[in-house]
């Protein structure tokens, strides 16, 4: 936890590149959540082995694919509006915990996970043009983590209205503002 907030890091593979397991290291315990996000399937097996084996303290998920994710050991699965309709066939017989990716209170409300990521809260660096969301207040018996956008300077008003805060910048913010 991270200023008195949840804290889900996103573990970009191509964001992080060399740097990923230093930095899960560095995060395990701090972060309640690790979501392991990969794009590259270019030595996953080796990363999935790999970081499953760092992180002990937080809890570790895994982009998309809940066939890797049980078979490293990972706690979850972080879907996303296209991956959802296959999990929903595999999850009765799974343990995973299933986090979910939504870019509006609605889906919330009509998704079923264990958490959600709501994005872009604010703006945020893409090649592309970002609708922000903006603030939301959304019922905290939810666990919904503010995406996008979210700096240290804007942990408070995160605070007041979300769960938590997520993020893959910020996780070197954090790295260097508490020395891990």
């Amino acid at each position: 936890m991270v200023s008195g907030l949840n804290f889900l890091a996103v573990l970009d593979d191509n964001f992080f590149n060399e740097h990923i397991f230093e930095t899960a290291e560095k995060l395990d315990g701090t972060a309640e959540i690790i979501w392991f996000r990969f794009k590259n399937y270019n030595n996953i097996h080796y990363k999935l082995n790999k970081i499953r084996k760092i992180v002990k303290k937080s809890i570790l998920t895994l982009s998309s694919d809940y066939v890797l994710a049980e078979k490293y050991g990972f706690d979850g699965i972080h879907l996303n509006k296209n991956t959802i309709k296959d999990y929903n066939t595999f999850k009765p017989a799974s343990s995973l915990i299933t986090g979910y990716s939504s870019h509006s209170a609605a889906e919330i409300d009509n998704i079923k996970a264990d958490y959600y990521t709501l994005s872009p809260i604010f703006d945020t660096p893409k090649p592309y043009n970002v609708n922000q969301l903006g603030i939301i207040d959304y019922d905290k018996t939810k666990k919904v983590f503010a995406l996008g956008g979210i700096n240290l300077e804007n942990l408070e008003i995160i605070k007041k209205h979300f769960y938590g805060f997520a993020g893959i910048r910020i996780v070197q913010d954090i790295i260097k503002h508490h020395n891990l």
